[in-house]
């Protein structure tokens, strides 16, 4: 039987699952005969599927990848850990967690790369993550977003924060000046280079690592001054906006048919 990081295999993360209120929350869907598969043929890393029947078919529900990650001390220097030693993570490589039985409407568009409306269960799955996390003695969870959607939903599901002050600054600036728009226009307009800095510079969407922190000193270097003061300088000399003109048409571009 597969396990993951040797020690998890389906009825594993089935009791994970059952214990972080997962479960429960996708019966009130009915959703119901839940099984987990550790799945690794043809793949380039193992995935932990969720699958489970709702009206006579077989669903995938949840679709994560995990490992384990070691950031060395010469990369961290900017969020000032070079005397730590390495920070051993769980990354969150890939997580899709959605409902195949449910459609998109007007009022819930879809995601890029989203193929399903999502199930509401991201902040139940992510206490997963941090139980194993804390399991494996590591100092904390993170993710490496892939579009601005991605750490907005990590940032609101369970308060990940950039690792440097200064890029979680720049992400919390963009926010705000990007508020007003629908999340679904917000990250195309970001994915499609229609957004501009301060500097009047196209905006290139290349995260670092988002975090969850779980040891103390990880802890304290997110409630440290010099992380506060990074944060509050990057975010209040952020300025962001959109380019109409450029955006109008990758929205007409990306106009289903």
């Amino acid at each position: 039987m597969s396990r993951l990081f040797d020690r998890y295999d389906g009825p594993a993360f089935m009791r994970l699952f059952a214990e972080a209120g997962v479960l429960a929350a996708l019966e009130a869907k009915g959703f119901t005969d839940f099984e987990v598969e550790i799945a690794e043929a043809g793949l380039a890393m193992p995935h932990v599927w969720l699958l489970a029947r709702k009206a006579g078919h077989r669903h995938l529900l949840l679709d994560a990848c995990l490992r384990r990650l070691g950031l060395a001390p010469q990369t961290l220097y900017q969020a000032d850990l070079t005397h730590a030693m390495p920070l051993e993570l769980l990354l969150v490589q890939w997580v899709r967690a959605e409902d195949p039985t449910a459609a998109f409407g007007c009022q819930r568009p879809p995601l890029l790369l989203q193929s399903h409306p999502g199930l509401g269960v991201l902040r139940r799955a992510f206490r997963v993550a941090v139980r194993i996390a804390s399991d494996l003695h590591l100092d904390g969870v993170a993710s490496r977003p892939k579009f601005f959607h991605d750490a907005v939903i990590f940032h609101r599901s369970r308060l990940f924060l950039f690792l440097d002050g200064h890029e979680q600054g720049r992400f919390e600036a963009l926010r705000r000046d990007l508020e007003a728009m629908p999340l679904h226009e917000a990250t195309l307009a970001v994915a499609g280079w229609c957004v501009r800095d301060e500097s009047g510079h196209v905006l290139q969407w290349t995260p670092g690592y988002q975090v969850f922190p779980l040891s103390a000193r990880l802890t304290e270097h997110f409630h440290s001054p010099r992380y506060a003061a990074d944060v509050d300088a990057a975010r209040l000399a952020g300025r962001f906006q959109i380019e109409p003109g450029a955006f109008a048409k990758l929205r007409e571009c990306a106009r289903p048919g």
